[in-house]
């Protein structure tokens, strides 16, 4: 169970660099290729360290993906819609921007889990490249935007 887990956290931070290189490609479908169809695909920890492909849950990491590729602009308004008054979701920094598509995603393909689990581990990412106050706006955006997924999950089930 615990290998699941720590497959399941890599496959996490997969996402987030899958998404991180829509940055400089449009090539959504290369992207995923790159992460998928590459036995000799590697996620890079930091620049000394690599994990090969047997070391993270790519069908796993094919659904954050998918997700997020079918549902884009559902992601990018809840985004939008959850940060604070002044901000524009283009004014994000690209790597944070990346962790929070990946969790929002995550929590539309599997929301069974628990919203604790995937808000911490994508703090745990946040915290590899921000400081203190970054991992703040995550936890409080990702929360906002669990309460909103979970309130319309709710006013559907009740129509």
């Amino acid at each position: 169970m615990k290998n699941n887990k720590l497959l399941k956290s890599f496959s996490r931070y997969g996402a987030i660099q899958a998404l991180y290189n829509l940055n400089f490609t449009e090539d959504f479908g290369q992207i995923k290729r790159n992460f998928s169809d590459n036995e000799n695909c590697f996620l890079y920890v930091d620049f000394k360290n690599k994990l090969n492909e047997k070391k993270f849950n790519r069908g796993y990491l094919l659904k954050i993906l998918n997700t997020y590729e079918d549902r884009r602009l559902t992601i990018n308004e809840l985004i939008q819609k959850n940060l604070y008054e002044n901000w524009n979701i283009e004014r994000l920094p690209k790597v944070l921007l990346s962790i929070v598509r990946a969790a929002v995603a995550e929590m539309l393909v599997s929301p069974q889990i628990s919203i604790g689990i995937i808000v911490s581990e994508y703090l745990i990412f946040t915290e590899s490249f921000f400081t203190d106050k970054e991992c703040s706006f995550i936890n409080a955006i990702l929360e906002k935007i669990f309460l909103e997924l979970k309130e319309n999950e709710q006013r559907t089930t009740n129509n």
